[in-house]
């Protein structure tokens, strides 16, 4: 109440400036803005660099005065007015050449054409010094003045502005009645300039009368590509065959006595013979009484309400109600009204609610009760709960903000109410945890108890019961009414008559918008009240020496005449192995550019006009990046305070070879534009370092942006999540996938793309993995065929060799599923999810569990061969083969009880990056904290448990060997026949190293916490993948 009420509260500062008054002066004189940068006025406070005090009108030396912002605005902002040139009005008796002014002679009284050279030269050659403008211009930062007529008294030199012209002189020489035509003879004391004179003017008296003064020019100048048109206009298209039906408009009628005091008066036929007549009033019903002259108490509600981002498109049910506090827990009465955010987001809703009883009953405490449902599927969303804070009017007026939750929120159960038929909920906008009862239909009360026969339609809901029994019903879409029993046909008549282009047609609360019977909700690509504009397309290509990220950030910039440019966003994933994107936007722009890597931006297009529904294709090369301001100036210039650093800014775009498209620096954006002969700069405001959070209505996790097309009222919002996350909040972490074929292949298959026109890289993992799963089965195949045979089962070592060769087919043949699926999937979208769960859950496990046998199988071979040569004659054959079946069975089991948690933790994501070929369906698993590490410890149990067995029985039975024949060869040395047996049986310790070195990779692979993106170069994780992963099993 303090700001800008034409009283300084704050004081003045040393330049006479107040900082609670005028805040577009306080803007303009200590913001540094790019268009009245040294245009002849001095606006900006000076500011002191390097012990200098700087102005936005000092070291203008390299700046073009005449540009887009000072042609023609009838100031002359080049002191010799260049700017101005050819702008003046027409005089048909003179005709001036190029570079030459109009001015008025000061000896003659005539128009006559002054050159550039002698503007501003220091000597008056046109009356009222129109061709020196310093000497009645404003000194630094003082405000404009009105005086633009100079009184050519070099004594005095004093300006005069022309309100009083030719009613009475203001100047001692009289100078300024040159301008006055003395044969009209002026009956009035006033200027020749009011309006009642346009007529009688003359040319001359015209040309000092419209003349504008410095207290006009705008204060403020906002970025634009052409102030000479008007850069925001655009044709509309209207469809003919677009019939709309309204209600049609009941005539109010109108006695001259008015009896009813707001309301309808009513003439009533008592007797039609007589012609016996009265009139009775129809009372709103905010009154009542014969002529409705009595208040209802009421609450008088205004509402306006706000949604998260990711409830922009849904249409919901909100039910305000009010209540008492009795146990009945009344419902007085009710409002029902529809909203959708994209078409209501700027609508304050108004209504009142009246109390059932005449007066209301005191002793009661009332609340209005706010019940939120999703409108097409009915689903519960929320409560919240507002106590009056005024019982003891009798209109209690309440405005409210109301905030729909998240699609996300959880409700709120509780346990301090005995709800009997129903559950206990928390209010959501209530933070000491208010609750109450929730009942299910047919019943009501403070806690559910009390029956009532609920008289809605069977699809609708039933949520409460009024003072006269009536039900409270929630209708479903496109049914109305107090019992949802009416249907109206507006939206099911013939849709392509209603909503276009596949949109949804839905109806309006016709008491809450009369003059709006429906709305429509549009589908992809396709915008405005009836759905019938189609989108802008922006295709955007690539030349192939431009390094392309996973995805870029488009900006959007639309200007607004005399507002700042409007900057939207939207995310875009760059799709593996193409140079394209389509681009979608239903809003209007002019400029886009786009953000491939930190800092790394390309203008893509540049229109003066916008064109709506175009269709605009461009290819972006290296030299549309546009450089940092650090690479265009040197480095001392580029060092310089913005207030210095600007100034040199046109030289950047006239030095520039090649031509250069735009820079920026950490404040601006620019555009190097062709003006006449010259290429110019034109820089706008822009935040490189914004946050993307929605403007502060983002619930999205781990660091993900939202972007928004517009800061309010926005239509779209995009969830940009980091990565290794995913969901429609990244709120899931992918983290899951331990760089599996899933991660390492995924995005590089392409949907709906034979396997012959497949990327390179796809198609040598197809070969690969055909020739290993040949040579797999071979091997394995042959391997069972040997140790099958009864002779080689003798021993617990044969049952453990048939083993190992039955899970390397096994392996194989999962492995071939798992490839076959991966590849399948999501080369023709799969979309049947009980077949997807089901091979997410088993398949992985399956391998897992094969993988962890066969090299446990491998170490039991080893174990098992130390155990003979320690034993010698006395190893117990039968024993062994015994012990080895139960064995075998034990680590089965073992693995299983080991690994059992991964299928458990398993889950479909789908991810959806706007993008109709990127919508992929994913299998992943997802651990907590201790079981992440309980899964990393058992990853190293089976993986260094086999490997010590291994190494340590070969080792033993090199030893032991090497002493046996010690035993026999009292001669010879006991090192040379350890190195004799090691050089023997080298191969037994080569085995598991070589096993350990191949499986290590295995291990690492594990332990990264690889995530679904798209890998660049794959080729090393596919090396890692394919050799080091599988060879070893083959062998």
């Amino acid at each position: 109440m303090f700001v800008e009420n034409c009283e300084c509260q704050c004081g003045t500062n040393e330049y006479d400036l107040c900082d609670d008054e005028d805040m577009n002066l306080h803007y303009t004189r200590y913001h540094i803005s790019f268009p009245t940068i040294c245009d002849g006025f001095t606006e900006l406070i000076p500011i002191n660099i390097d012990g200098k005090n700087e102005t936005d009108e000092t070291e203008c030396e390299y700046w073009q005065c005449n540009n887009i912002y000072t042609r023609c605005d009838g100031f002359w902002n080049c002191f010799d007015g260049a700017d101005e040139v050819g702008c003046e009005p027409v005089i048909p008796s003179l005709e001036c050449p190029l570079h030459h002014h109009i001015c008025v002679s000061s000896g003659t009284n005539q128009f006559m054409c002054l050159s550039l050279e002698k503007a501003n030269d220091g000597h008056i050659d046109c009356l009222g010094a129109t061709d020196e403008p310093k000497l009645c211009r404003a000194i630094d930062y003082q405000p404009p003045t009105s005086q633009n007529f100079h009184c050519m008294d070099y004594m005095n030199n004093s300006c005069i502005d022309i309100d009083n012209l030719c009613a009475y002189s203001k100047c001692t020489n009289k100078v300024d009645t040159q301008v006055c035509d003395t044969s009209k003879n002026h009956t009035v004391q006033t200027s020749i300039c009011t309006d009642d004179y346009n007529l009688i003017r003359s040319d001359v008296e015209n040309f000092f009368c419209k003349r504008p003064i410095d207290t006009n020019k705008p204060r403020i100048v906002h970025f634009s590509l052409d102030r000479l048109n008007n850069s925001t206009t655009y044709t509309t298209k209207q469809n003919p065959k677009i019939i709309i039906p309204y209600l049609s408009i009941i005539q109010k009628m109108v006695y001259p006595e008015q009896p009813c005091h707001r309301g309808i008066p009513l003439r009533v036929w008592l007797d039609e013979e007589s012609n016996l007549t009265m009139i009775t009033c129809l009372c709103p019903p905010s009154f009542y009484g014969n002529m409705c002259q009595y208040q209802n108490q009421r609450v008088s509600l205004t509402m306006r309400f706000e949604t998260g981002s990711d409830s922009r498109r849904t249409l919901f049910a909100i039910i305000v109600s009010l209540i008492d506090d009795s146990d009945e827990r009344i419902i007085h009465s009710y409002q029902q009204f529809t909203y959708l955010y994209i078409d209501h987001c700027s609508i304050k809703f108004n209504t009142y609610l009246l109390y059932a009883n005449r007066p209301k009953n005191q002793t009661k405490q009332y609340s209005l009760h706010i019940d939120i449902y999703e409108k097409i599927s009915l689903m519960y969303r929320s409560s919240l709960l507002v106590p009056p804070d005024f019982p003891f009017l009798p209109v209690h007026r309440v405005a409210l903000q109301i905030n729909i939750p998240h699609t996300n929120y959880e409700v709120q159960s509780c346990l301090n109410r005995p709800c009997l038929h129903g559950k206990c909920i928390q209010y959501s906008n209530n933070p000491k945890g208010i609750t109450f009862c929730q009942c299910n239909q047919g019943w009501s009360g403070q806690y559910c108890t009390i029956p009532y026969n609920c008289t809605c339609s069977s699809d609708s809901l039933c949520i409460g019961v009024l003072t006269n029994n009536r039900s409270l019903c929630v209708c479903p879409i496109n049914k109305w009414g107090s019992q949802c029993f009416l249907r109206d046909l507006t939206c099911q008549s013939d849709q392509n008559h209603i909503c276009y282009n596949d949109g949804q047609c839905v109806l309006t609360d016709k008491n809450i918008i009369p003059n709006k019977q429906f709305i429509c909700i549009c589908r992809k690509g396709f915008s405005g009240k009836r759905c019938e504009i189609i989108d802008n397309k922006i295709i955007v290509s690539f030349h192939k020496s431009i390094i392309l990220p996973q995805s870029m950030l488009i900006h959007f910039i639309e200007l607004i005449d005399n507002a700042p440019p409007e900057n939207g966003s939207t995310f875009k994933t760059i799709p593996a192995n193409q140079n394209s994107v389509i681009i979608y936007w239903s809003h209007p722009f002019h400029i886009i550019f786009v953000k491939l890597f930190e800092n790394n931006y390309y203008l893509i297009t540049v229109q003066k006009t916008y064109n709506r529904s175009s269709t605009i294709s461009t290819t972006i090369k290296s030299s549309d990046r546009c450089k940092n301001i650090n690479e265009v100036l040197n480095k001392t210039i580029a060092e310089f305070h913005l207030l210095r650093r600007i100034k040199y800014y046109h030289l950047v775009c006239l030095q520039a070879l090649p031509l250069l498209s735009c820079f920026y620096d950490n404040d601006h954006f620019c555009l190097c534009n062709n003006y006449g002969k010259q290429r110019l700069a034109n820089c706008f405001e822009f935040n490189h370092s914004k946050k993307f959070d929605c403007f502060g209505q983002s619930n999205f996790k781990n660091g993900a942006q939202c972007l928004q097309d517009r800061r309010t009222c926005s239509q779209t919002s995009i969830c940009v999540c980091l990565t290794c996350f995913y969901g429609k909040r990244c709120e899931f972490s992918s983290s899951g996938f331990g760089l599996s074929l899933d991660a390492i292949l995924g995005y590089h298959i392409q949907p709906h793309i034979a396997i012959r026109h497949q990327p390179f890289v796809v198609q040598i993992s197809i070969i690969i993995t055909i020739v290993m799963i040949i040579v797999g089965f071979i091997n394995g195949s042959l391997s069972i065929i040997t140790f099958n045979n009864r002779e080689t089962r003798q021993i617990g070592c044969g049952i453990y060799l048939l083993g190992s060769s039955i899970t390397t087919v096994v392996i194989m043949i999962i492995f071939a599923l798992k490839f076959w699926i991966l590849v399948i999937t999501q080369i023709t979208y799969i979309t049947n999810r009980l077949f997807l769960r089901y091979q997410c859950v088993s398949i992985d496990f399956l391998l897992q569990i094969n993988l962890h046998v066969n090299q446990w199988l491998n170490a039991g071979v080893a174990l098992e061969r130390a155990i003979i040569t320690v034993k010698g004659i006395n190893f117990n054959r039968k024993k062994s083969k015994q012990m080895a079946k139960y064995i075998v069975l034990t680590l089965l089991l073992l693995n299983i009880g080991t690994t059992i948690h991964d299928p458990i933790h398993r889950r479909l994501i789908d991810t959806d990056n706007d993008d109709d070929n990127e919508k992929r369906i994913w299998c992943i698993v997802t651990y907590s904290s201790s079981l992440q590490m309980f899964n990393t410890v058992m990853n190293i149990f089976h993986f260094l448990t086999p490997f010590f067995i291994n190494f340590i029985s070969a080792l033993s039975i090199i030893i032991l060997t090497a002493r046996q024949r010690r035993t026999i060869e009292h001669d010879q040395r006991y090192q040379k026949l350890l190195y004799e047996q090691l050089k023997e049986h080298s191969h037994l310790l080569i085995a598991p190293i070589a096993l350990v070195v191949l499986a290590v990779p295995r291990l690492i692979i594990s332990f990264i916490p690889g995530c679904m993106k798209s890998i660049d170069d794959p080729w090393m994780y596919l090396i890692g993948y394919f050799i080091l992963f599988h060879l070893f099993h083959l062998c």
